[in-house]
């Protein structure tokens, strides 16, 4: 007997881009950098093709497993399917299909497998659903890959971060009060990280944010310090509206992205706080996540206050 699950993945690209990058064997290798996977035989970089094999080694629940898979039909760019040669599974499937409608191509991945160690129930019960979220993560970092990948966008006064997943999405908006010193107030203390360093967190330097500059958070906590590399993604200045968003960087306790936006509606001043929170790729803050989603509640609330 074997086990199926379906992901389907939405996005604004046309079918044939997201084909070929889903057979690019670096884009995949990237996509899966928590597991460690590396390409080790066969086509071991840039994009596969009907009849060719590639060998993988990976580790997962802390065992190195290696397969050997090959593309046994492509229909560019509508359908292929990889099917695993030689490996760990008794049988292991992936179609790949696509369909566009309009300049949005939904990708849906359909699995087909059956593990030589688990029983049907634990089958499902573990093994699909940690499947499901490896190919959650790999479809992520395709559309990243793309430029297509969900953004905090401060510009947009209606976010919409549209297939967020594996990110979780959090949106909130705090009255800060009404006022031409109000709005001065906070419009400059957004751009020089106050929510950040009025929430407890140190910056060396703390000047006005800066496109495409990366810096070094530092978060306290007891007598523990923890580093956040950042990048800074966008930055907005409009007479109503400014703020930014900074991306997390390898070495950052969580993955995502997240913006601080100060805008006023006539007289009344808001803070908007936008995030995209997933688990770190590797490492020991990959398993401490569920602490750090409670910790992040607690860091919320305080930039919440941290302008008022």
């Amino acid at each position: 007997m074997t086990s199926r699950f379906v992901v389907r993945t939405r996005a604004a690209v046309a079918a044939d881009e997201l084909f070929d990058v889903s057979l690019d064997i670096d884009a995949h290798v990237a996509s899966m950098e928590q597991s460690g996977e590396r390409a080790i035989s066969g086509v071991v970089s840039g994009r596969i093709d009907l009849g060719q094999e590639v060998t993988w080694r990976a580790r997962h629940f802390g065992i190195w497993f290696t397969m050997t898979s090959r593309i046994t039909a492509l229909d560019r760019p509508t359908r292929f399917v990889d099917e695993q040669v030689r490996g760990p599974f008794r049988w292991f499937r992936h179609e790949h299909r696509f369909d566009d409608v309009t300049g949005v191509t939904t990708m849906t991945d359909t699995i087909d497998l059956a593990s030589p160690i688990f029983g049907i129930l634990a089958e499902r019960a573990v093994l699909v659903p940690y499947l499901r979220r490896l190919i959650r993560v790999r479809n992520a970092h395709l559309l990243d890959r793309l430029g297509l990948g969900p953004t905090t966008d401060p510009g947009a006064a209606a976010w919409e971060p549209g297939e967020s997943s594996p990110y979780r999405a959090v949106e909130s908006a705090t009255y800060l009060g009404r006022g031409e010193a109000v709005w001065e107030f906070a419009s400059r203390e957004v751009l020089r990280w106050g929510v950040k360093t009025r929430s407890g967190f140190r910056i060396f330097d703390a000047h006005e944010v800066i496109p495409g500059e990366r810096l070094q958070i530092t978060a306290a906590i007891g007598p523990l310090s923890i580093r956040e590399p950042v990048e800074v993604r966008s930055v907005i200045r409009e007479p109503d509206r400014v703020g930014f968003s900074y991306v997390a960087l390898p070495g950052h306790p969580v993955r995502g992205e997240e913006a601080f936006i100060v805008h006023r509606e006539g007289e009344d001043v808001f803070l908007s706080i936008r995030s995209l929170t997933a688990p770190a790729s590797r490492g020991v803050w990959r398993f401490a996540y569920p602490v750090l989603r409670v910790a992040q509640m607690i860091v919320r609330r305080r930039y919440q206050s941290a302008l008022r």
